[in-house]
């Protein structure tokens, strides 16, 4: 388990996802202040290239 930290808090509003899903914007960018590959099947954010996924 990871805790929602202030840099991911800042980060999560630059997430631009399709769909704008709170939840899945704080996930991608604790991935992505974490640098960790996200696993997930969800288009949306695998489709963002955002961060690296995992499926």
């Amino acid at each position: 388990m990871l805790l929602i930290t202030i840099e991911i808090a800042l980060a999560a509003p630059a997430v631009v996802l399709p769909h704008g899903d709170q939840f899945d914007r704080i996930i991608a960018a604790t991935a992505k202040v974490h640098r960790l590959p996200l696993i997930t099947k969800d288009a949306n954010i695998t489709d963002s290239l955002i961060i690296a996924t995992v499926w």
